[in-house]
């Protein structure tokens, strides 16, 4: 397992003067970025090599109160490669007490950018095996479909410049970002204690997204994000709120 502390800056937190979500996913992905440096090399190496991961699922438990300005915390991660096509992911967030802030799983697909098709991590990074590994569980909570006259609030915008991240489509945290905002809750006194994510097709800038919430149960909705000319969604999301 590998462990990183990291110091909450002024620039992650909210009004509220806690870390934002979209913050606490970046740092996520630059944690598993460090724990593979060595073993896969940097993004742009792995570019270099013609692959690049691609996120399918993601979920992330909220179990404690998140880290404020200056605070000092720790994210420990591991993976599983051995689920064929899929790498899973864990993330284990802990303040410096070792009091339990989070917790995410992810699946992500090692992409062939020569054909744009997944392939088998291992077969394609050997060295993947190396470290940090521990057996994760697949299964991901279900995300279900609603239909349109469920829809509860709708939302249209282009996708922006800083959406993008390098590969050029949208990152994983800005997902994240649009569907927490948007949801229709009174975001000043509630706080999400769970949110989970299916990814089918990467958004790319100027691209005109639709947001469509329903709301299941009290204060578990469903969001649909589509893209404009693309029948099915580009991604699906359940957030569930205190």
């Amino acid at each position: 397992m590998f462990t990183h502390e990291l110091t909450v800056q002024p620039s992650d937190v909210s009004c509220g003067g806690t870390l934002k979500l979209k913050n606490l996913l970046d740092y996520f992905q630059n944690t598993a970025g460090l724990a593979v440096q060595d073993i896969e090399g940097t993004t742009t190496e792995l570019i270099a090599r013609g692959y690049a991961w691609v996120l399918t699922r993601y979920e992330i438990s909220i179990t404690g109160k998140l880290p404020s300005l200056d605070e000092k915390f720790l994210i420990s991660t591991f993976h599983d490669p051995s689920h064929g096509y899929n790498t899973l992911r864990v993330f284990d967030v802990k303040s410096i007490d070792e009091r339990p802030i989070a917790w995410a799983k992810s699946s992500w697909l090692l992409l062939d950018l020569a054909n744009g098709r997944p392939v088998k991590p291992v077969a394609h990074l050997p060295e993947i095996n190396s470290r940090d590994t521990e057996a994760i569980s697949p299964d991901f909570q279900e995300i279900k479909d609603f239909e349109d006259e469920k829809i509860l609030k709708s939302v249209d915008f282009h996708v922006r410049f800083h959406d993008l991240d390098y590969n050029s489509h949208v990152n994983n945290a800005a997902y994240f970002a649009w569907v927490f905002d948007e949801c229709p809750v009174d975001l000043m006194t509630q706080e999400l204690k769970f949110i989970s994510a299916s990814f089918r097709s990467g958004a790319k800038f100027g691209e005109k997204v639709t947001l469509n919430y329903s709301e299941f149960e009290k204060n578990i909705f469903a969001c649909k994000i589509i893209r404009e000319n693309v029948k099915k969604p580009s991604a699906n999301f359940i957030l569930e709120w205190r």
